[in-house]
């Protein structure tokens, strides 16, 4: 009669032999599992702590109550700059993209579910540099990037499947359908002169198109492209359109911390003064408004100016309320830039 001792080492021995069969179907179901994954296009973005005091966190879902949106915008937290999006009212912080290059100007489309930036074309490249990049397309259901264009900076979506930017002294469309490119603008030429950034074409008038100029004209100007006409709006540059497409928004070197937002109606242009906000963030820049109007994102710095180089932080605020109530959305103390917000329908 077999001992207990001898029972308990046939029984292992049989079970060294068995344990690769053991194994093998719990191999293959985490190989179908991973091969699931990838093949449900499901991105594999990475999540990361949000930085956000908890304190700070209520406040935000506070004055932020039934607001379901997206922000994404460019940070060097991690080293070089990548895309992040942040959740509303998840607080939930994403990072979007993942390589040595910089990531920057996302904006997104007009649906929420794409993203276009601007690329370097090698490792740092300074914003000031306005050529060596080129612009890109993420899919937010996918993770997938595209190439849109070479050679282009400061895309923005002119459509559900039209892409502008510029290109050199050039405003470029480009339709992501076809491929076909079209220059609507070149500033070698009447009616304006000189070095362009961030064009921008209204959202209800393709003939009206705003760019911030350096050089024989200096200033916010809209260029109407049928009359070859020009009109200065003021001092300063980062502009953009109100959704109702008749007024404009951009930043001015002058207020509380070096810079204020300004705003006008395009006939008459009345300039006023919308954000200087008091405290030490007020050195404002990258202001960007939902398709809607009411919610506004921007960044702001305490002190220093280099647009990728000074610890800007990300701001969100109603506009239906007192610009006190505005909310500070990063803490990471590191260059956050060129935010964008989608609001969910």
């Amino acid at each position: 009669m077999s001992t207990f001792k001898e029972k308990r080492e046939s029984a292992l021995k049989h079970l060294g032999k068995a344990w690769p069969w053991i194994l093998l179907p719990l191999l293959l179901l985490t190989a179908l599992a991973g091969w699931v994954h990838a093949m449900s296009g499901r991105p594999s973005f990475d999540q990361v702590p949000n930085g956000i005091p908890p304190a700070v966190q209520e406040a935000i879902r506070a004055v932020t109550s039934g607001l379901k949106a997206k922000i994404a915008w460019s940070s060097n937290r991690g080293g070089s700059h990548e895309l992040y999006l942040l959740t509303l009212p998840e607080l939930k912080l994403m990072r979007l993209t993942n390589n040595d290059r910089v990531d920057f100007y996302c904006r997104f489309s007009p649906d929420g579910r794409q993203l276009v930036f601007a690329r370097s074309q090698k490792p740092w490249v300074s914003e000031r540099n306005w050529k060596q990049w080129d612009v890109y397309r993420l899919d937010l259901a996918t993770g997938a990037e595209s190439l849109v264009a070479p050679n282009g900076d400061y895309p923005l979506w002119v459509s559900g499947d039209e892409v502008s930017f510029l290109r050199g002294n050039q405003v470029v469309i480009k339709s992501l359908q076809s491929g076909q490119e079209k220059v609507i603008f070149d500033s070698t030429g009447p009616p304006l002169k000189g070095t362009i950034g961030t064009p921008a074409l209204s959202p209800k008038d393709r003939n009206l198109l705003a760019v911030a100029a350096r050089g024989k004209h200096n200033g916010v100007f809209v260029v109407n492209l049928a009359q070859k006409s020009l009109v200065k709006m003021g001092p300063g540059c980062e502009l953009a359109w109100f959704p109702d497409g008749r007024r404009l928004h951009w930043v001015e070197p002058h207020g509380r911390g070096g810079t204020r937002v300004m705003r006008s109606t395009l006939n008459p242009v009345r300039p006023r003064v919308w954000v200087d906000k008091p405290g030490p963030y007020s050195h404002e820049y990258f202001v960007r408004l939902s398709a809607g109007g009411r919610w506004m994102v921007w960044c702001a710095a305490a002190k220093g100016h280099e647009h990728d180089k000074a610890d800007y932080e990300v701001f969100l605020w109603d506009t239906t309320r007192p610009i006190s109530q505005a909310v500070r959305l990063s803490f990471d103390g590191r260059n956050d830039r060129w935010p964008d917000i989608y609001v969910d329908k």
